[in-house]
């Protein structure tokens, strides 16, 4: 056996062992825990079908042994106690010291049929183990040497990311530069301010050369070979073809194309899963083949390609294709859909119900299929590596599935937005686009807010709330407001945000052991000017998406509606605290309000806008109250436009003047009353 197959194998079955000796222990404290019993029975599946890919029978046969023991902890045939976890735990030490043994080159240290024997009857598995030095340190058993070279790439990788890091600092100041060259128009600096402007973009230039060249060499070392991993695939299904009386041809087109070593071992089981399905699921047996006119030999093709950022690999089988209406039939028999939800469902959205939990059209559970593992393996596998899946197929011709995978997770391309204050970060393969969306392009459907993307009608939602966030009152002055339309599968999702701030390579950052099952988001990133941003995880957001309430933004802009009807208000003051408390009483009831810093600024914004009222202080820089009041009064549009001065002046003479000057009302600030304010604004213009 190639050690390159070897060494793979024994990295994966680290991970699974792991998971199954942690959640087991935990299974014993919380026997109810569907989700996690459901977690073991597909570490145990998994690590099953890998073992038999190359060709370890005996741990294969001892995973089977622990899938089964699961599968009837799942299905309630069992309960957890009775010695089932001591059996499960046993299963799981033998396994790693047999591992153990494959990565030393040693004999197996397990009578693999005297343990089976025992496991069966639910006796101790102790006399199965053959005499021999325990389980070592666990850095021995997974191969120190292979993983110390891992790191040092990783670390390398990381040192990268952090001079890309640095690079868009460096293009932040760049813009900053060509500001302040703006502002110093006129000074004899101006011209030694350029050049330096000009050399510091070509530094910058220079850098991000040289950069993406140290970058693509060092990903390279870290890059293998598709072949890495499918070599194994033609023997494993001219094996199950073989068992099942059945005629397989593989062909894989595009071996040679390198991934990310990371993405490749999670790449690994869901094509296990995938060419598995077409072999059982999928490729008739010969007499059903001649009877539909196909050639006895069915087809399996594998083809994978680069585009742009992109690994895409398409599996499809030339058998029975898929049947959304006994794909929907089992799914409401099996509970995992409803006979309502059913209903609803079109054929291609069916299609997609084959990679929930649970789901298996079998029915009966053999040690290939029915136990509704497989393809929940790929979909989860492929949300963890930012992928997305497509499902095509058509009854009796084909079945078709697409994985899109990005080259590596360490540099990618994201969509940055900001939503209730933060900044987030979505990976592009997510986003479909970017949209305004106006209050007569929302519609409700089923009780809930959706607008049409290209002719699709799509959910609407809004980011901050799904996120928890506190929502800020979006400004819909223009009519419209930001959404960002998110595609996972078959679906589409419209998500409201505060802003679309365009496009950017990101480096990914681990958030680290204690947060690493935080929902919503799976990493983070440094921005340009150092500080972090998460990136958002879509498959979290869309599954909140189903329950949550409506994005409530026909609400909003009906507020802004009855809030431009009930008066439009120009507040005029030089002191922010004064403008700001009087927007804030104005606003809480009803107004739509602009502030003015000075008279010079107050006539600029009436010249452009139309306002029902202004409210002006006396005493401000430039053009003052009076004055201003005066010169809206030769407006011909603002000759009848009421005006209240609002001053700390209380001397009859002032207010004299303010009358004088064409004020309708005069209050004064030391005695001043928001009831006063309003009652006096609601007299004027209701």
């Amino acid at each position: 056996m190639a050690s390159k197959y070897l060494d793979i194998f024994i990295r994966e079955a680290e991970e699974h062992l792991t998971s199954l000796q942690q959640g087991l222990l935990l299974l014993e404290k919380d026997s109810g825990n569907a989700k996690l019993i459901h977690e073991l029975l597909r570490n145990a599946h998994t690590l099953k079908g890998s073992a038999r890919m190359i060709g370890i029978e005996d741990i294969s046969a001892i995973a089977h042994r622990m899938e089964d023991l699961l599968l009837e902890i799942e299905e309630g045939r069992k309960g957890v106690g009775g010695g089932a976890i001591d059996l499960l735990l046993q299963g799981s030490d033998a396994i790693a010291r047999m591992v153990m043994a494959l990565a030393k080159g040693e004999e197996s240290p397990v009578d693999v049929e005297k343990f089976i024997a025992a496991f069966d009857r639910g006796e101790s598995t102790a006399a199965a183990m053959k005499e021999g030095e325990p389980p070592a340190d666990e850095e021995e058993v997974f191969g120190d040497t292979v993983r110390a070279k891992v790191k040092t790439l990783d670390s390398l990788v990381n040192f990268i990311g952090e001079l890309i890091i640095n690079k868009k600092r460096f293009e932040d100041k760049v813009v900053s530069l060509k500001s302040l060259c703006q502002e110093e128009e006129g000074h004899l600096q101006v011209g030694r301010l350029r050049d330096f402007q000009r050399g510091l973009e070509e530094d910058v230039l220079y850098l991000n050369y040289l950069i993406q060249e140290l970058y693509n060499e060092t990903m390279s070392l870290r890059m293998l070979p598709l072949r890495t991993v499918t070599d194994g695939f033609r023997r494993l299904v001219r094996d199950l073809a073989k068992d099942q009386g059945k005629e397989v041809e593989l062909e894989i087109i595009g071996e040679g194309i390198e991934i990310d070593r990371v993405l490749l071992e999670m790449l690994k089981p869901m094509l296990l899963h995938i060419l598995t399905n077409a072999v059982d699921h999928g490729i008739e047996v010969p007499d059903d083949r001649r009877a539909k006119g196909k050639p006895v030999k069915g087809v399996v093709r594998v083809v994978a390609r680069h585009e742009g950022s992109n690994v895409w690999i398409t599996i499809r089988d030339d058998g029975r294709g898929m049947n959304p209406v006994r794909i929907k039939e089992v799914a409401v028999r099996r509970g995992v859909l409803t006979e309502d939800e059913a209903g609803t469902l079109s054929d291609e959205e069916a299609l997609y119900v084959t990679l929930r939990p649970g789901f298996s059209t079998s029915e009966i559970v053999t040690d290939i299929s029915g136990r509704g593992v497989g393809m929940d393996v790929v979909k989860k596998n492929a949300e963890r590596v930012k992928g997305n899946i497509l499902l095509k197929s058509r009854q009796g011709e084909y079945t078709e599935i697409t994985l899109q995978l990005p080259l590596t997770l360490s540099v990618i391309e994201a969509l940055m937005i900001s939503c209730g204050g933060e900044i987030y970060a979505v990976p592009l393969s997510y986003v479909q686009e970017t949209i305004k969306v106006r209050q007569e392009d929302i519609k409700v459907v089923g009780g809930k807010e959706a607008v049409s993307v290209r002719g699709l009608t799509t959910p609407l939602v809004s980011l901050a709330g799904l996120l928890g966030l506190s929502e800020q009152k979006t400004r819909v002055e223009s009519g419209k407001i930001a959404a960002v339309v998110l595609k996972l599968r078959d679906h589409t999702l419209a998500c409201m945000v505060d802003d679309s701030l365009g496009n950017s390579e990101i480096v990914v950052k681990g958030l680290g052991g204690q947060l690493r099952s935080v929902k919503f988001v799976f990493g983070a990133t440094i921005l340009g000017d150092g500080s972090p941003a998460l990136i958002l995880n879509v498959p979290d957001i869309f599954a909140s998406s189903e329950g949550a309430d409506s994005a409530g933004l026909r609400k909003v802009f009906e507020e802004q509606t009855q809030a431009s009807q009930r008066g439009h208000i120009l507040v005029v003051d030089d002191s922010i605290t004064t403008r700001t408390m009087e927007r804030s009483i104005l606003v809480a009831n009803g107004y739509r309000v602009i502030l003015a810093v000075s008279g010079e600024d107050a006539l600029e914004k009436v010249s452009g806008d139309r306002f029902d009222l202004v409210i002006s202080d006396i005493e401000m820089p430039g053009i003052n109250g009076f004055e201003l009041t005066k010169r809206l009064r030769s407006l011909e549009s603002y000759r009848d436009v009421p005006v209240i001065i609002v001053s700390s002046l209380s001397r009859d003479e002032d207010k004299r003047k303010a009358i004088e000057a064409g004020a309708q009302a005069y209050i004064v600030k030391g005695s001043f009353d928001q009831g006063a304010l309003l009652d006096t604004v609601e007299a004027l213009i209701g």
